[in-house]
């Protein structure tokens, strides 16, 4: 092994899939391709003469040399990264960083980022994706973060962060116009339900059970109650993103169930539809989490807000 540094772009690659334990998720951070971050990784494996590594069928296994490399990489890169942050900001007070998930990203966020821009367009506001939560403490370049919990938890203060509610989820499902063709009443509608494919989705694993025995529970017909138990919840395919979920359902292979206000635009443009009105409040809502104090308080304030303002137009839709 050669003793100069090793390249950079590699040690990057590796810490975010060793945190990751994935290619997809390490990519989704780093802003580039899956392909990018296994070439960078291997990159780094050849300069520095061992496997960090390990590909299986299942994901991505540190080796033992991978871990102890890991180790002894991952404060003092973070550490590079906290202080350009720091002088970043420093330099300039009207640059925040706004972290989510990806289809949150795609399809609640972006949507409206133009009005948010068109307000202020001093402020310059860098979006980060992530399938994963933000973890403030370690992830030093983030000043605000959307991501699921509970409400409990807005009750349980964390130094340093604030934290409110953003957005209530409710769940529905949605497919292509076609498949309910003729269904004028709602019985008839779930019994076809039961034919149909259902389309899962792993960021909401289980969410067509819950949706079910919500709609059973609330419903005060004992013959659609009878029609909504019969329908078999387990079946059908599992997308790994809403996003595909969505776009499966609007090609016509099956019924998603997702969260509504996601499927806004596909909607109103009439390549899903709603077959049914019920929609299931969940227990988890997105919440809004940023930093207190530091040099771009004032960017991160106007920031929240506006966001805040964004989620009200949504509930009085």
């Amino acid at each position: 092994m050669r003793d100069d540094y090793p390249p950079l772009n590699g040690l990057r690659s590796f810490v975010e899939a060793g945190r990751e334990l994935s290619f997809s998720r390490a990519a989704d951070r780093l802003g580039v391709t899956p392909g990018a971050v296994s070439r960078m990784v291997r990159k780094l494996e050849q300069h520095l003469g061992v496997r960090l590594l390990d590909r299986t069928a299942h994901g991505l296994v540190l080796t033992g040399q991978g871990e102890l490399y890991f180790r002894d990489v991952v404060g003092p890169l973070t550490a590079v990264g906290a202080a350009t942050r720091r002088l970043a900001v420093a330099r300039n007070p009207r640059r925040i960083v706004v972290a989510c998930y990806p289809t949150f990203a795609a399809r609640w966020l972006l949507p409206r980022w133009s009005r948010f821009f068109d307000r202020h367009p001093e402020i310059d506001v860098q979006l980060a994706t992530s399938l994963t939560d933000i973890d403030f403490a370690r992830d030093d370049g983030i000043d605000i973060a959307v991501r699921l919990g509970r409400d409990d938890e807005l009750g349980q203060p964390v130094t340093g962060l604030v934290r409110e509610k953003l957005l209530e989820i409710e769940t529905m499902p949605v497919c292509a116009p076609r498949l309910f063709a003729g269904c004028r009443t709602e019985i008839r509608r779930v019994e076809r339900l039961s034919g149909q494919v259902l389309v899962h989705s792993r960021p909401l694993p289980g969410e067509w059970r819950s949706w079910l025995a919500a709609y059973a529970a609330a419903a005060r017909d004992d013959d659609l109650g009878r029609a909504l138990r019969a329908v078999d919840p387990a079946r059908g395919p599992d997308f790994e993103t809403l996003n595909l979920s969505f776009q499966a359902a609007a090609e016509g292979i099956g019924v998603a169930v997702g969260i509504a206000a996601f499927a806004e635009s596909e909607l109103a443009g009439g390549t899903l539809v709603a077959p049914f009105a019920f929609r299931r409040r969940s227990n988890r809502h997105f919440h809004v989490v940023s930093r207190a104090g530091g040099a771009n308080t004032r960017a991160v304030g106007l920031y929240r807000r506006w966001l805040a303002e964004e989620a009200r137009r949504v509930s009085r839709a």
